[in-house]
């Protein structure tokens, strides 16, 4: 008989990414494996159908940390999740669970514990979110991305594996990004990324500096589905009001997209020679992964549990280069990008944050699971 599996997940790409990456680990170490994905969202139902995985809606009651009307239907979503879970996973009866954390996975995992299906998670981030620390107490084993997450769960039942990362976003042909971007070989390319959900504030930054770095850089900007449209008209404000001038410049050297699927950010990575991106943990593996010097503005305490500020930190002991958002400026950030790419320190640079990566992480976390 083959081994059934059931992934589960939802929300952000932080989450769905790494979750499609030990599918594919999972398929390549064993062709036969029976695979289902179990989650919350658009997000992941479009990431299960492009690598052609089977995928089931659970409802999901978001644990919050702060008070929103939406609280007040999450009791009755998750009511709804369990019930779902407990007919999916009757009908299903897998081997093994893994959970990618997020409130999504909360209902699932439970029901697997009543069923007596193995449970095993994964924490991306270096402090746990709510979910993760109630699965914990379910699963068996929790993989993490950083070492210092190990002292929020039971002695010996973290394992360190870093962040799984798709495959594809690490073999991108320069080359190929050149022609796709059409751009100049000779001239250096800056990425700047905010995540599958955009960031404001890093949006913000760079169009205040855009005048100033399409002068010397080349830009690939992915700004986030929400954020596009405003961020569109402003440069094409600027592309208006600078005709006679710096227009033609920011026409030539800036590419803007909402959302950048696994080929076009594969491309983006290999024609980047900096990157510019919050600090989000898939973010921080995928660019150690590749060796690229790097910003990170992580997201503020006041917006989120602080864990991308730590996950930063961490992030900045192997090289890279860290802002807080109250402290982002056009000058700051050309100054950091001028700085990163003197030859000398570029290089010292791009060989400490390559010791950050953990490229097995996939791999790794699959051979557990079908063992």
């Amino acid at each position: 008989m083959p081994k059934r599996i059931i992934l589960v997940g939802g929300g952000s790409g932080g989450h769905v990414f790494p979750l499609m990456a030990v599918a594919e680990a999972l398929r390549t170490a064993d062709p036969g494996v029976e695979l289902l994905v179990l989650g919350d969202g658009p997000f992941l139902a479009s990431a299960a159908a492009t690598a052609g995985l089977p995928f089931k809606t659970v409802q999901a009651g978001k644990l919050r940390r702060y008070f929103s009307l939406w609280t007040l239907l999450s009791p009755f979503q998750a009511i709804a999740g369990f019930f779902q879970s407990l007919w999916i996973l009757f009908a299903y009866m897998p081997d093994v669970m893994f959970t990618k954390g997020g409130y999504a996975s909360v209902m699932p995992a439970l029901v697997a514990k009543l069923y007596m299906i193995p449970v095993y998670t994964h924490e991306s981030d270096s402090i746990p979110g709510l979910a993760n620390k109630f699965i914990s107490k379910l699963a068996v084993t929790v993989f993490t991305s950083f070492e210092s997450t190990a002292q929020y769960f039971k002695s010996g039942q973290a394992v360190l594996v870093g962040n799984p990362i798709r495959p594809d976003l690490l073999n991108g042909d320069k080359a190929t990004a050149l022609q796709q971007f059409n751009f100049q070989a000779d001239k250096k390319t800056i990425l700047v990324t905010g995540g599958s959900q955009g960031a404001k504030r890093v949006n913000d930054a760079i169009l205040e500096a855009l005048i100033q770095l399409v002068q010397n850089f080349q830009i690939i900007h992915q700004c986030g589905e929400s954020q596009y449209s405003a961020v569109q008209a402003a440069v094409d404000q600027f592309i208006k009001e600078g005709e006679q001038s710096y227009g033609p410049m920011i026409s030539a050297n800036y590419r803007l997209y909402p959302f950048m699927n696994s080929q076009e950010m594969g491309l983006a990575y290999a024609v980047a020679d900096i990157i510019i991106s919050r600090g989000g943990s898939s973010n921080l593996f995928e660019i150690s992964a590749l060796g690229k010097p790097a910003i990170i503005i992580p997201l503020s305490r006041d917006a989120s549990r602080g864990d991308q500020i730590h996950n930063a930190e961490e992030f900045s002991k192997y090289g890279a280069v860290v802002i807080e958002e109250a402290n982002i400026t056009p000058h700051i950030i050309v100054n950091q990008i001028q700085e990163l790419l003197e030859p000398a320190h570029y290089q010292s640079v791009s060989a400490q944050i390559k010791t950050f990566a953990k490229p097995d992480a996939a791999r790794n976390i699959a051979q557990v699971l079908l063992s």
